[in-house]
């Protein structure tokens, strides 16, 4: 266990966990009667159905085939506006099943490692950037793309399908706004051919396996049997790939547990409580923009947790924390967890030139189009 949080690639390089834990500290001190019933303002089932996806998810990137793949297809990429929208495509294509952060450990060191294979210079921080967004908008497909979908997804007992029909109107929006974007603010300049490079390891049967337990996960979590479905998952990698399970970021789940208990505690304050239901929050407009405000100041997940306790319009929230997953980098992990594996104190101003803007224009728009339907 402790190797496990020693390989933690989220906690060692952001604050997002010593800080919902100081508020926990805060929480407790203030409310202490509150203390014994924290497990149950858990939302066990959405702890349960991330932990299986984040296990497959690693194996999946263990196995080293998307990189494979990848490198193969950007043989054919001719300039630095087609290396954007490839790795936008990529990412929006990945993010709807591995999740927004597990797709970044894939995609953001692949185009890290152009900067060795590409002859010319090209802004690999902007890449990063428009990575990060992309991750953001291709999770918002499915239930399980990232927490706060899949918190949503199990308190309000939304079918799969019923899901992703809702959603998919929001990522073909997001989706062509971004690539607008990238439009104008990538170059369309040439690049050189990818010099030869040594091959990545990779495993042909860790990939299959990861595959075939994601889609067998999948339906047991329309079924309702993920309780029964992820003993078995781990005892397979614990079994067959030890090194998968020493690479899943097990910090994460610890986080998302302490998340619910505080934003838990925080709704049920009577100042709280008497402020948000001053804002009347019934228009599905309303619920969209006050989501995707709050998003901006407690993250995406715990604002999820959060406005779910003063409206049942599932839909507004999830549209409203999706969209505010960008905006500033402290509005999703993802965002912190992009910026950080990049490694350069330059990109966090860069960032947030880029991202700021991009929220604004998109909840503008969906804003508007709640009240025009």
């Amino acid at each position: 266990m402790f190797t496990m949080i020693r390989r933690s690639k989220v906690i060692k390089k952001d604050f997002a966990l010593l800080i919902f834990l100081f508020l926990l500290v805060v929480l407790s001190i203030s409310y202490p009667e509150e203390i014994f019933s924290y497990p149950l303002f858990v939302d066990w089932k959405t702890i349960i159905a991330f932990a299986g996806l984040l296990i497959i998810a690693t194996g999946l990137k263990v196995s080293g085939y998307f990189r494979l793949v990848t490198k193969i297809l950007l043989g054919n990429i001719k300039t630095e506006r087609g290396l954007s929208f490839f790795m936008i495509f990529l990412s929006v294509a990945l993010s709807p099943f591995l999740t927004n952060d597990i797709t970044l450990f894939i995609v953001v060191p692949l185009v890290i490692s152009v900067e060795d294979i590409i002859k010319n210079d090209i802004d690999i921080d902007k890449l990063v950037i428009l990575e990060a967004i992309s991750v953001n908008i291709g999770s918002t497909l499915t239930p399980i793309g990232n927490p706060q979908n899949l918190f949503l997804w199990h308190k309000w007992g939304i079918s799969f399908i019923s899901f992703v029909v809702k959603m998919f109107p929001l990522v073909v929006i997001l989706l062509g706004i971004l690539l607008v974007f990238a439009w104008f603010i990538v170059p369309k300049r040439e690049i050189e051919r990818f010099e030869s490079e040594k091959e990545d390891k990779n495993r042909k049967n860790l990939f299959i396996l990861s595959i075939s337990l994601l889609i067998a996960y999948i339906v047991s979590l329309e079924l309702g049997y993920a309780y029964w479905v992820l003993l078995p998952i781990f005892a397979i990698y614990f079994y067959f790939y030890k090194e998968v399970l020493l690479d899943v970021d097990w910090l994460l789940l610890l986080l998302l547990a302490i998340i619910f208990i505080d934003f838990h505690v925080i709704a049920t304050i009577p100042g709280v409580e008497k402020i948000v239901n001053m804002l009347n929050l019934h228009p599905a407009g309303d619920v969209f923009l006050f989501s995707a405000l709050v998003s901006q100041i407690l993250s995406n997940v715990p604002a999820s947790v959060f406005v779910s306790k003063f409206t049942h319009n599932w839909q507004a929230i999830t549209y409203g924390v999706n969209v505010g997953g960008n905006g500033l980098a402290i509005s999703s992990l993802a965002n912190i967890i992009a910026l950080r594996m990049r490694n350069n104190k330059r990109i966090w101003l860069k960032f947030h030139k880029y991202s700021i803007l991009y929220f604004i224009i998109s909840a503008g728009i969906i804003y508007t189009l709640f009240y025009i339907r």
